[in-house]
């Protein structure tokens, strides 16, 4: 009996240790279920439809899914959750409302879905590079004989760790503003425009194939 109370308490600190680590990371760990979203709502049809080869003289067809769509989300919420979980606020932050547009955006959009889930996963990754680089940067210090080289290069006792202290001094501010401002700005500022497109045009995002021919052939007149 005391073993199994033994048990059910250590696993009770378990999960406790699981969902305060869940907690602190509450972010990056809510990127996990849009990911899988991606993965189930959108991979596959993108997958099926790379894989659609019609067969000659209208023999059928033949179905071939690509593995591609598959591994590139995974590997995309792998590198995100590597560097979301290294990176201070508002990154983080700023990476999950990236991810709900990965998923809600080209299912907002069913007629761009293929271009709309290519494109922002990419914006993703490159926005997911430059956080992690940021990092590095803050990281990398000069070692000890590369400092003492720069400072006999320079003339001056002590001038390589100032060389180094102005340099990263002087790069942060402006990456820092390219992370927090510019890289959200393009990402949003592009799906903004995609919305801006349809809703100049008049033409409905959510319109199936069917439904745009058919207005087209009704010159735009409602059934």
């Amino acid at each position: 009996m005391q073993r199994l109370f033994d048990l059910l308490i250590l696993t009770a600190n378990g999960l406790l240790v699981v969902l305060y680590w869940l907690w602190s990371h509450l972010p990056v760990a809510l990127t996990w279920p849009l990911a899988a979203g991606v993965v189930v709502l959108l991979d596959g049809d993108v997958s099926r439809r790379a894989g659609h080869r019609p067969r000659r003289y209208g023999r059928g067809r033949v179905q071939r899914e690509s593995v591609t769509a598959y591994l590139s989300t995974p590997l995309l919420a792998l590198l995100w959750t590597v560097v979301g979980l290294a990176a201070p606020p508002p990154i983080p932050l700023i990476g999950l409302a990236m991810w709900a547009c990965l998923l809600l955006v080209p299912l907002t959009i069913p007629m761009e879905r293929e271009h709309l889930l290519s494109r922002l996963k990419w914006m993703l990754a490159t926005y997911a590079a430059a956080v992690g680089a940021f990092l590095l940067l803050l990281k990398t210090q000069l070692s000890p004989a590369a400092l003492a080289a720069w400072s006999r290069s320079l003339g001056r006792p002590g001038a390589g760790a100032g060389l180094e202290a102005a340099v990263v001094s002087s790069v942060v501010p402006y990456a820092a503003l390219m992370l927090w401002v510019v890289g959200p700005l393009m990402y949003f500022g592009y799906v903004a425009q995609r919305f801006a497109v349809h809703a100049k045009t008049r033409v409905s995002p959510w319109a199936t194939v069917e439904e745009r021919i058919r207005r087209l052939r009704g010159r735009g007149e409602v059934d």
